[in-house]
C-alpha cells in the first residue's frame, strides 16, 4: 500500500512538472511573435523589388505632408520673427526743440511696457530722405527741414490688440503729430498661412486614407496568396489572432519602412534647401535657418506609418477572414 501511494505521489508530481505556468505561456507567446516576425521579414526580402516599390509609394505619401507641415513651421517661425519687429512709428511735431524730443525720448525709457526705442531726429531723417529718394536738390532749396523726428517703439505685448492699444495710447501724447502702426499685412499673412494649414491638413487625411488602400490591397494580395493554408490552419483549430498575426507584421513593416524611408527624403530636401534659404536670410540680415521634423515630428511620422499599417492590415485580413470560416 505503502508503494502503492508513492507512485501515485511520484505520477502526481510528475504531472504538475508538465503544467504549463503563465511564465511559459508568455514565454511562449513571445518566441511566436518573434518567429512570426522574422518569418514576414524573410518574406518580404524575398520579393525585393515589389517590396521597395510599395515601400517607395507609402514614403512618397508620408512624406509629402510632413514635408509642408515642416515648411509651414519654419514660416510661422519666420513670421514670429517679424512680429518682433513690427514697431509702432511715432512722428513727432515739427515745431519741438532737440531738448524737447530728448525729454520725450526719456519718459518713454522709463516705461515698462516698451522694450526697444530708437530715435531718428528731423536732421537724420533729412540725411537719409536725400540719399535715398534723390530729391537732395529740392531739400536744399528749402529754408527749414519740413521732416519730424520719428520715434520707432517696440512693445512687449506683440498681440494685436495690445499694439493697437499702445497705439492709440501714445497718439495722445502733445509731442505726437501721428502713431502708425500697420496691422493689415499682418493679417492677411496670417490669414494665409490658416489656409495653407487647413489644406494640408485635408491633403494629410486624403494620403492617410491612400496609405491605408496601399497597404490594405497589399496585404488582401498576400492573404489570398495563402488561402488554402488559412482554410487548413483553420480547420485544425487555429484562432483567427494565430491566422491574422503575420499579416499584421507585414502591415507594421510597410507602415515603419515607409515612415522611415520618408525621413530621408525630407531630411534630405531639407538639405538642399538649406544652403538657398541661408543665403537668402542672410541679403536681409537674418540668421533665420530651416529646421526639419525633429525628434517629436519624426517620433509622430513613424508611429503614424507603423498606426496606418496596423490598421490597413487589420482591415484587410478581418475582411477576407469573415469569409474563411469553415463550414
Amino acid at each position: 500500500m505503502s508503494e502503492l501511494k508513492a507512485s501515485t505521489n511520484t505520477a502526481r508530481r510528475g504531472a504538475q512538472q508538465h503544467r504549463l505556468t503563465q511564465q511559459n505561456r508568455r514565454s511562449q507567446w513571445r518566441q511566436h511573435h518573434a518567429q512570426v516576425a522574422k518569418d514576414c521579414l524573410r518574406q518580404l526580402l524575398s520579393a525585393p523589388v515589389s517590396t521597395f516599390m510599395t515601400v517607395l509609394v507609402l514614403a512618397v505619401a508620408l512624406a509629402l505632408p510632413s514635408f509642408l507641415f515642416s515648411a509651414l513651421s519654419n514660416v510661422s517661425r519666420m513670421s514670429d520673427s517679424w512680429d518682433d519687429e513690427n514697431k509702432i512709428s511715432l512722428y513727432l511735431q515739427t515745431s519741438l526743440s532737440d531738448q524737447q524730443v530728448d525729454n520725450f525720448v526719456q519718459r518713454l525709457l522709463l516705461r515698462p511696457d516698451l522694450i526697444a526705442i530708437d530715435l531718428i531726429d528731423s536732421s537724420q531723417g533729412l540725411l537719409e530722405f536725400k540719399l535715398h529718394s534723390g530729391l537732395g536738390e529740392v531739400m536744399d532749396a528749402l529754408e527749414e527741414n519740413p521732416l519730424p523726428a520719428v520715434v520707432y517703439v517696440l512693445a512687449k505685448d506683440s498681440t494685436e490688440k495690445g499694439l493697437q492699444a499702445l497705439t492709440d495710447e501714445l497718439k495722445a501724447f502733445p509731442e505726437v503729430a501721428q502713431a502708425v502702426l500697420d496691422l493689415s499685412w499682418i493679417k492677411r499673412f496670417n490669414g494665409m498661412l490658416l489656409v495653407m494649414e487647413r489644406a494640408v491638413i485635408a491633403l494629410s487625411v486624403l494620403l492617410a486614407f491612400a496609405v491605408l488602400l496601399i497597404i490594405g490591397n497589399t496585404i488582401r494580395l498576400n492573404v489570398a496568396s495563402r488561402n488554402e493554408e488559412i482554410l487548413v490552419s483553420k480547420l485544425m483549430g487555429a484562432t483567427n489572432s494565430w491566422v491574422r498575426r503575420p499579416f499584421l507584421y507585414s502591415g507594421v513593416f510597410y507602415g515603419v519602412v515607409g515612415a522611415l524611408l520618408a525621413l530621408l527624403i525630407i531630411e534630405a530636401s531639407m538639405l538642399v534647401m538649406k544652403t538657398p534659404v541661408l543665403q537668402l536670410a542672410q541679403l536681409y540680415n537674418s540668421d533665420f535657418e530651416l529646421v526639419g521634423l525633429g525628434i517629436i515630428g519624426s517620433l509622430v511620422l513613424v508611429l503614424s506609418g507603423l498606426s496606418l499599417g496596423l490598421l490597413g492590415a487589420m482591415i484587410s485580413v478581418n475582411k477576407f477572414l469573415s469569409k474563411l470560416e469553415p463550414k
